[in-house]
């Protein structure tokens, strides 16, 4: 069996969950099944023009020849295709069903129907609004801030689904029970959806004493740092708090008057970030959207840190509630933060913490996705 993993990465001063989540599969599925059997192709947006993607956001001529001359020349039975705009377009899944290939996309956001891929708008909330009216998208300047991208970006969109490309898509991995069940809601064909999560790295456990609450992730509106800070300003120095992480509240924040038990640490190596967690005694993470996985959740966890997140999404399919961490609303987080301080059983929601986490090991859950790419190319 023949694997090609297809990648449409992000800036590399951007690099997120997608990013990690490719290489770490690419990585995984190399070292089982050996080199002459895994394949990748990839593009990053560091070499984006945008006068060169106005002309190929609609498909790339380009990419399409790639794809296509590489599952012919090396005989590959499936392309597994996780981020594909805006550089690789559609193309991709098209040359793939061309060359013969089984085709499979990781769903890791809501682009497909939310051009800001995350059913979240500023100043707003959570906003489906799209599902009904595509023109929303553009008067609120859901793709980056912009009309004129956001214009593009949906036009990109409507032109992709008129060519039907959920037809040349056999299976979508996607990360949780609740993505799955909102994509039902929404129309995707469920007999074509697999649960398929995502996957941790082990990291040694750290049995320095645990301290401190720690944030990791973007510093924008959807991720709910603004909702942390704030509660944090009402809290005694005894409360501290590292935010790690950049973004485009970044110099906002930074500018406030801030509580000398808030630090800013910036954007950190992937290592340094674990070993930060590592030696915290609780993660929170706010999102207010609802996400798709929770990666730092797991690795958290997984070093037997309880985590703290609002009870939106994806979240209650990790955490539950005063067992490996706390549940609440951003109305209660500050009662909740209170309470999680001096509570009796730490020691119980940190060792439930880790083993919950096992569950998203390396082995686990890559012996499944074998299995999986193994059924796909047997049964259609």
């Amino acid at each position: 069996m023949k694997i090609l993993i297809i990648h449409n990465k992000y800036q590399t001063k951007n690099i997120g969950g997608e990013d990690i989540v490719f290489f770490n599969e690419l990585n995984a599925l190399t070292e089982r099944l050996g080199d002459d059997n895994i394949f990748s192709y990839d593009t990053s947006n560091d070499n984006l023009s945008k006068i060169k993607l106005l002309f190929n956001i609609w498909f790339s001529l380009k990419h399409y020849k790639a794809v296509f001359d590489l599952v012919k020349a090396n005989n590959i039975d499936i392309v597994h295709v996780h981020n594909f705009f805006p550089m690789l377009t559609p193309s991709v899944f098209k040359a793939a069903k061309d060359a013969g290939a089984k085709v499979i996309h990781t769903l890791h956001n809501y682009r497909w129907w939310c051009i800001s891929g995350i059913f979240y708008r500023k100043g707003y909330g959570i906003c489906e609004a799209c599902l009904e009216n595509k023109l929303t998208s553009i008067v609120h300047k859901c793709y980056r801030g912009s009309v004129i991208q956001s214009i593009f970006a949906q036009m990109s969109f409507l032109f992709y689904k008129y060519y039907k490309p959920f037809h040349l898509i056999d299976s979508y991995f996607v990360l949780t029970s609740f993505q799955r069940e909102k994509l039902i809601h929404i129309g995707l064909d469920a007999t074509k959806i697999i649960i398929k999560p995502n996957f941790i790295v082990d990291y040694p456990l750290d049995n320095d004493i645990k301290s401190g609450y720690i944030f990791v992730g973007r510093l924008e509106e959807s991720k709910g740092i603004e909702i942390l800070i704030n509660v944090w300003k009402e809290l005694g120095n005894e409360y501290k708090l590292t935010v790690v992480g950049t973004g485009e509240l970044e110099v906002k924040l930074m500018s406030q008057k801030l509580s000398s038990n808030i630090s800013f640490l910036g954007k950190k190596s992937h290592e340094e970030t674990l070993r930060l967690i590592s030696r915290s005694k609780y993660l929170i993470q706010p999102s207010l959207w609802y996400e798709t996985f929770g990666l730092t959740i797991i690795e958290a966890m997984s070093l037997g840190i309880p985590v703290i997140g609002f009870e939106i999404g994806t979240r209650p399919d990790f955490i539950i509630h005063n067992v490996n961490g706390f549940l609440c609303e951003p109305q209660t987080l500050k009662s909740t933060i209170i309470m999680s301080e001096n509570i009796s059983n730490y020691n119980f929601l940190s060792k439930n913490a880790i083993i919950d986490s096992k569950q998203y090991s390396e082995d686990i859950i890559i012996n499944k996705q074998i299995e999986i790419y193994g059924k796909i190319v047997n049964s259609y």
